[in-house]
């Protein structure tokens, strides 16, 4: 101001008394368009210059996302703020107290929301790259790190205006934490979980996730600081908190796309009144079976080595005998190891045809193995395949699947036992 101050002195009809309030108005002046200019300025310089120095060092995808949020016109401004903190002195005397204290918080408001708005470019920047990339989900901690932004640039812009330090706002801050715990609440454990979930790498972005407790089953397409969007394969989109997904229990398949591997877990009930011990006539037919053959002959001469030490002929039982279901199991397990699409040959991957506990509606067997594809269609496909053959095949071995009986099923049996033969005449 005092370069302003003697020019103004030189001006006629001004009272004396008013010399320095005028010329501390003009140096204020001055002092904006010199800030506006010099961002003005600035922040062509980076966007000419800067941004052709970013796009040449690194990828094209770099220079547009940085462009796209304003990163080289913040760069500018915070040039602008910078020079507003050593020409502030200049520009600014103490004569004026009003206009002194006014400037003073105006310019400290400038260099605040100058880092601020450079801050967020940033991270913006970086959630724009990296916030829907499977491999590094960071969106949700992008959004935490510019809710701090937000609160520490709110702290700042507090402690200006009231003209206190800042530390004596978060004392007195301090004694509305309960108050903050409550309506932060959602969005501190969105932070804490979201830590856990990228460190860990529970989930990321396309993953097949089942989370029964919100009706989830679906594709992972967002990862924010509170939810976890989940599009379903009906189309419909849920979205789950994310302090939920380390809080209650979820199934992510990412586990059966790195084994290149889904698996078949499924039964056919046997209906239990057609299990019997196999027959000459039924043995011999199924001899004719390329896959069974090999084991029938063998198992027939391990049963005829071991009868042949036991009085098998006093008692039918004393001795040992196929049975038809255990021998269809065994088929089933050949039939399976037989095809392509099933893994036969990973220890890790198991391969068998299981009794379970009998239930009501009959004898479970138990098919579970593995098909090397995990795209949906063929799976269920080939899984179709499969079990059409089966029960095509429960026949040849005297086994029928258990089914309840229909209407159509008891009217005829009620038709049955009312059926009256015609009587003949003599």
């Amino acid at each position: 101001m005092n370069f302003i101050l003697p020019y103004v002195e030189k001006i006629p009809y001004i009272p004396d008394k008013y010399n320095t309030l005028i010329a501390q108005v003009i140096a204020a002046v001055l002092f904006v368009l010199v800030l506006y200019a010099a961002a003005r300025a600035a922040s062509w310089f980076c966007n000419r210059y800067l941004g052709r120095l970013v796009s040449r060092f690194n990828s094209g995808r770099w220079f547009k996302a940085l462009s796209e949020h304003h990163f080289f016109t913040a760069m500018g401004v915070v040039v602008a703020a910078l020079l507003a903190i050593n020409l502030y002195p200049v520009f600014i005397s103490s004569k004026v107290a009003v206009l002194t204290t006014l400037m003073g918080k105006l310019t400290g408001l400038f260099v605040v929301m100058s880092f601020a708005w450079l801050v967020n470019s940033i991270l913006n920047t970086a959630g724009r790259l990296y916030g829907l990339n499977p491999s590094v989900p960071i969106k949700g901690l992008v959004q935490a790190l510019k809710i701090i932004l937000f609160l520490i640039t709110a702290l700042f812009v507090l402690s200006l205006l009231l003209g206190r330090r800042p530390m004596y706002i978060i004392t007195g801050l301090s004694a509305l934490a309960a108050v903050f715990s409550l309506i932060f609440k959602d969005p501190i454990l969105g932070f804490a979980a979201s830590i856990q979930l990228t460190t860990n790498k529970l989930i990321k972005i396309g993953d097949w996730i089942t989370v029964d407790s919100a009706g989830a089953d679906g594709n992972i397409i967002d990862i924010s600081l509170t939810s976890v969007r989940v599009q379903n394969f009906d189309m419909t989109i849920v979205s789950v908190p994310t302090y939920d997904m380390i809080s209650k229990p979820f199934k992510n398949w990412n586990g059966m796309y790195l084994a290149k591997a889904r698996r078949i877990q499924r039964s056919i009930l046997i209906d239990v009144d057609t299990v019997k011990f196999l027959d000459r006539p039924m043995l011999e037919r199924l001899k004719k079976i390329q896959l069974l053959k090999d084991y029938l002959e063998q198992k027939e001469t391990e049963i005829k080595a071991f009868n042949a030490e036991r009085n098998v002929k006093e008692n039918f039982l004393n001795g040992r005998h196929l049975t038809n279901i255990g021998t269809f199991r065994h088929y089933a397990e050949l039939y399976l190891a037989s095809r392509p699409y099933v893994v036969s040959d990973n220890p890790n991957l198991t391969l068998m045809v299981r009794q379970l506990k009998q239930e009501a509606q009959g004898l479970p067997l138990e098919v579970y193995c593995f098909l090397n594809t995990t795209v949906w269609t063929d799976y269920e496909a080939l899984q179709s395949d499969i079990f059409d053959h089966l029960f095509s095949v429960l026949p040849e071995f005297g086994l029928y699947a258990y089914q309840q009986p229909s209407g159509r099923n008891i009217a005829q049996g009620i038709q049955m036992l009312s059926y009256q033969p015609p009587v003949q005449e003599p």
